[in-house]
């Protein structure tokens, strides 16, 4: 009953009933919750079969776009996406709309995809010279755009005069797009479409938003991108891939937990920055330029495998955001990491692990593998590592930190750079003495298997040991057939 249908009611009642309304009256007033705890509403949209024109209150009245459902909806409200089979080609903004903490507002993917992608218009394209064609945009969007032919990427080059057959070149100063074809062909018969929205699931100053089951792909810029004032953001079972700068990235001094997600082939897999704050428990990353970039703020990840990166696994560094109020001071903005039961699989690149520019990092429990340089850390930085593997790289660990702890690990034979002092594969025991640090870890043949568990040789030393090397259980996806 709402209030003022209950004071119509109270003036015709006896006084004592009178009387009880109106304290039944003032006690609703200041419990609004129980009068809105049932004005949540579901707002559903389809893409084949919807309507911007419907009410989009049911399944069979769904709008047919996202930004409509968004323009209805309410606080706290949910959001059901039918996962049509087709891509939602637009961008999911919500701008000063969440929910609460005890009812955050939801979206429910069902599975269902997020574009950025928009056709060519094949009439436009301009012959330049045989086999080189040019597009004329309007603008080029921020980010890092490119074109696709038939849902895959086409290879870009660094500048027009080193396009080669099958590349593109895209000039933002001119916002042209370039195309060298194969000979005989046109860009009609590659089909191509470009990135041309910016950021898929995107928020500024928007909190308590719960958003499951989605996939955001062919973003000029993030896949999930989280500005401004953004609390108690949460990502559950969600796919970033294919886009041209950020899979994952929160800003500002947002809060994001991230549960259960897949994100690959992006430039940066996750790239958190200024203060933010995030949590991730059982991300897999990979292809990505950079794993996980970290440049301020505070952020835990837990139960994840950063693997195949080409340039970078983990890369982090401190910060001094200009835009943040007395961010020079604020100890967050110089990045703070937690890793526990993280395996890094390099595949040879250049870093599984980078620490730099005053940052601070605890790692237990993982295992960093295959890369050129296992472990960095720069003369600025904290690095707390113990009960981790890192197995077969050339350069184990390289630190010129006065300020870390190294101890209870497990090596695999390697260079070790300690304060620019370079000890080779046999001088383990010469570092150690130098360096009084990892005085209980040991130096041997490991392997670690493809679910991130070392793999200890029978009758090591180290197996009389209480503790575990590397993750205390196999890491596990429900992502890893997800190869588009």
């Amino acid at each position: 009953m709402q209030p003022f249908s209950l004071l119509y009611y109270c003036k015709q009642q006896t006084a004592s009933r009178l009387i009880y309304c109106c304290l039944l009256l003032i006690w609703l007033l200041i419990n609004p919750q129980i009068i809105s705890s049932t004005d949540a509403a579901t707002w559903y949209v389809n893409n084949k079969t919807g309507s911007d024109n419907n009410n989009g209150i049911s399944e069979n009245t769904a709008v047919a776009t996202i930004s409509r459902a968004i323009t209805l909806a309410g606080r706290s409200d949910i959001l059901e996406l039918a996962n049509t089979g087709i891509p939602y080609r637009e961008t999911m903004l919500f701008r000063n709309l969440g929910g609460r903490p005890d009812r955050p507002f939801v979206v429910e993917g069902n599975g269902a995809v997020l574009s950025g992608l928009k056709a060519i218009d094949v009439a436009k394209w301009e012959k330049v010279k045989e086999g080189l064609f040019v597009f004329p945009l309007d603008k080029t969007p921020y980010g890092n755009p490119f074109l696709v032919s038939r849902g895959k990427r086409i290879p870009q080059a660094k500048s027009l005069d080193l396009l080669q057959t099958g590349e593109h070149y895209w000039d933002r100063s001119g916002n042209k797009i370039y195309f060298l074809c194969a000979a005989g062909k046109q860009p009609a018969d590659y089909e191509l479409e470009a990135t041309l929205r910016i950021s898929g699931f995107t928020l500024t100053s928007a909190s308590y938003i719960v958003c499951r089951n989605l996939t955001s792909e062919f973003f000029s810029n993030d896949g999930f991108n989280i500005h401004g004032d953004c609390r108690g953001i949460r990502l559950e079972n969600v796919i970033a891939r294919h886009n041209g700068d950020d899979g994952i990235s929160i800003h500002e001094s947002g809060g994001l937990i991230v549960q259960n997600a897949y994100v690959h082939d992006n430039f940066f897999g996750i790239q958190d920055v200024n203060a933010s704050r995030s949590v991730y428990n059982g991300v897999l990353a990979e292809r990505n330029q950079i794993g996980v970039s970290l440049v301020g703020g505070y952020h835990s990840l837990v139960d994840c495998q950063i693997r195949n990166s080409i340039q970078k696994e983990i890369d982090i560094a401190g910060a001094n955001p200009g835009h943040l109020i007395g961010a020079e001071y604020n100890p967050l903005c110089k990045t703070i990491l937690f890793a526990h039961n993280v395996s890094l699989f390099g595949n040879g690149n250049q870093t599984g692990l980078s620490i730099r520019n005053g940052a601070t990092a605890i790692i237990e429990r993982s295992v960093i593998s295959d890369s050129q340089t296992g472990l960095m850390v720069d003369s600025n930085s904290v690095c707390h590592m113990s009960q981790t593997a890192i197995i077969d790289c050339q350069m184990t660990l390289k630190s010129t930190s006065q300020n870390i702890y190294f101890d209870y690990n497990y090596y695999t034979t390697g260079q070790i750079s300690w304060q620019n002092s370079l000890y080779q594969a046999g001088q383990f025991s010469d570092y150690v003495t130098a360096s009084k640090e990892d005085t209980n870890s040991h130096v041997g043949p490991l392997k670690v298997g493809v679910d991130g568990i070392v793999e200890l040789p029978p009758g090591s030393e180290i197996t009389k040991t209480k503790w575990k090397l590397g993750p205390s259980a196999p890491f596990t996806s429900t992502f890893t057939s997800d190869n588009p």
